[in-house]
Parts: C-alpha cells; sequence; structure tokens
C-alpha cells in the first residue's frame, strides 16, 4: 500500500537534526567529524547515547534502533533524522516500525542517508508518504567531494537551484525523457525486500539504483532477481548511480548495458548512468518520494518542488 506523498519540507536555518543509528557500529571518529560539519553549517545536531551501542554487526538490537528512530520522530522540536551509518540492519526495523507508522505520519520530518537506509527510505515513503533525501551518512560527510557536501546543505535548507542536478560526466545510455516519482537506492537492498511485506511499489517511478563493491555477474543477478519479481514493470525512468569496484587491486565499474539488458526495460524507457550519487567521494544529495523529471538530452534530473 502506498500512501499519499507529503510535500518535501526544509530545514530551517538552526534546525535541529536527530541522528540516529539504524545499522552498523561506525568510527567515532569519522562520526565526530559529520557532527561538526552540521555544527559549521548552522544546524543543531541531537543524539542520545544509544546511537554508540554496538551488538556484534549490529548498532544495538533492533528494539534500540527503533526506539531511536520514533523518539527522533516525536520529539517536537527536531526537524530532520538523519543516520550514522549504512552497513546492514535496516531491514531488521521494518516489522518493529510498521506498528507505529500511524504515529510516524503524525510527524512527517525529512530523512537523510544512503545505502543500507534504503530499507528506511522505502517504508517512509511507501506506508507513510514522505519525501526523504538520498544523501550522504554522517560517517561520509567528511569524506565526499565538495561539491556533494555543498549540495545536501542546499537541498536540506531548500535552495531552488538544489533541485536540479546536472553533471556533464551523466551518460545517456537510452535517450528520452521521463516523469515520476523517484525511488529507489542500493540495489542489494532494494532485493533484499523482494518477497516480505515492505516489498517496494516502483510502478510509475523514476528507478535510482547504485551498489559497490559487486562485480558484474552479482550485480546481473540482482538485477533479474528485481526482474523476475516483475519490479521493473512501470518503471518510466531508469537512473545509474556509482557501481565502482575492485577486481584485482584495479577500480572498476560495472557496465551500464548489462544492467539496462538484465533489466527487461523496454526501448522507449530513458536510461542515465553515472549519475553522481552512490559510495564514492562524489554523493549528490536528491529527494527520494517527489516527482522529477529525467532529460537524458540535458542530462539533469529536475524536481517540481515549490
Amino acid at each position: 500500500m502506498t500512501a499519499a506523498v507529503r510535500r518535501f519540507m526544509p530545514v530551517e536555518p538552526g534546525g535541529k537534526i536527530r541522528v540516529v543509528a539504524t545499522s552498523s557500529p561506525f568510527d567515532t571518529t569519522l562520526f565526530n567529524t559529520g557532527i561538526s560539519f552540521l555544527e559549521r553549517h548552522g544546524m543543531r545536531p541531537a543524539y542520545d547515547d544509544a546511537v554508540f551501542a554496538r551488538t556484534g554487526y549490529l548498532a544495538g538490537e533492533p528494539e534500540r534502533r527503533v526506539a531511536q528512530m520514533r523518539d527522533a520522530f516525536r520529539d517536537p522540536e527536531s526537524e530532520a533524522v538523519w543516520t550514522a551509518r549504512g552497513g546492514y540492519g535496516a531491514l531488521q526495523m521494518l516489522p518493529l516500525l510498521t506498528p507505529h507508522v500511524a504515529e510516524i505520519r503524525k510527524h512527517p520530518k525529512v530523512f537523510i542517508g544512503f545505502s543500507d537506509a534504503t530499507a528506511i527510505h522505502s517504508f517512509l515513503i511507501d506506508r507513510c508518504g514522505f519525501v526523504t533525501v538520498h544523501g550522504p551518512n554522517i560517517t561520509t560527510l567528511g569524506q565526499i567531494e565538495r561539491s556533494s557536501q555543498r549540495q545536501v546543505v542546499r537541498l536540506l535548507t531548500g535552495e531552488p537551484d538544489a533541485l536540479r542536478i546536472a553533471a556533464r560526466q551523466m551518460i545517456t545510455v537510452r535517450p528520452g525523457k521521463a516523469e515520476g516519482v523517484v525511488k529507489g537506492g542500493n540495489l542489494s537492498t532494494l532485493a533484499s525486500l523482494v518477497g516480505t511485506p515492505w516489498e517496494p511499489d516502483l510502478k510509475g517511478s523514476i528507478l535510482f539504483l547504485e551498489d559497490v563493491a559487486e562485480v558484474p555477474y552479482r550485480v546481473d543477478r540482482l538485477v533479474t532477481q528485481l526482474r523476475l519479481a516483475g519490479k521493473f514493470a512501470g518503471v518510466r525512468g531508469l537512473v545509474l548511480g556509482d557501481f565502482t569496484y575492485n577486481d584485482r587491486r584495479a577500480e572498476r565499474s560495472v557496465d551500464p548495458a548489462m544492467i539496462v539488458a538484465s533489466s527487461g526495460l523496454p526501448a522507449s524507457v530513458p536510461v542515465m548512468a553515472n549519475f553522481p550519487a552512490g559510495h564514492g567521494v562524489k554523493n549528490m544529495a536528491f529527494l527520494l518520494g517527489a516527482v522529477a523529471t529525467l532529460d537524458t538530452g540535458a542530462k539533469t534530473l529536475s524536481y517540481q518542488v515549490r
């Protein structure tokens, strides 16, 4: 069931940002760098000690991570909820978050993150009708290039030019224009949702996909799984982000033509590759759950948010 989509709500100057750990434990030095970044840009980050929990490969038990999320959304002062790190663990939270959908809907806020946070994005868009931000996690804010750092601040504060992403390095795989609600995120995480009650609704969407350290045959397998599950049916446009992996110590990228072929998308669906988002140093922030236009001729993804 897909909820009615809400409008994007920018963060006010000096706005309070609640930081939560939804997935794996993190490096505290990288975390502190990210917190300092928010403070330098006039935001007020806040978090409790639960964010530093560690249970094996998880940032605490799922109940503890869900409690953080609920507290962050219920906080009347906070304007946004930002993930500390990706990794793994967000999938475990979905059954525990579902009974609280009505509660979360009453407190709409911007949710920011990427990678494993894709599961939370999908949940908030389809179940709660939120517009979210696919962008760097707190622990990656200090590792991305400056243009990506500037973009996430500009987008969160509602600067109009941040609603149009254009980059010369983008590659047209299939030409055309398409309009739809932007959805997607990390390919591996999306595939893990297939067959669950939280399987994403991608019909009518401009679908964004990215992944890291997945060699071509594994990407092919994941894309084929989505195709066999019917997830590409009705997709209006495809945007491919960073798909780098290491092959004998050399950094390579998965061929976007292979991804398109495995998707089974009709030839009329426009496809843009090399979009500047994902696990690399280029990780431009953009909206999920909002209507946008993909224009391969202009090499742009533009939103109609006002």
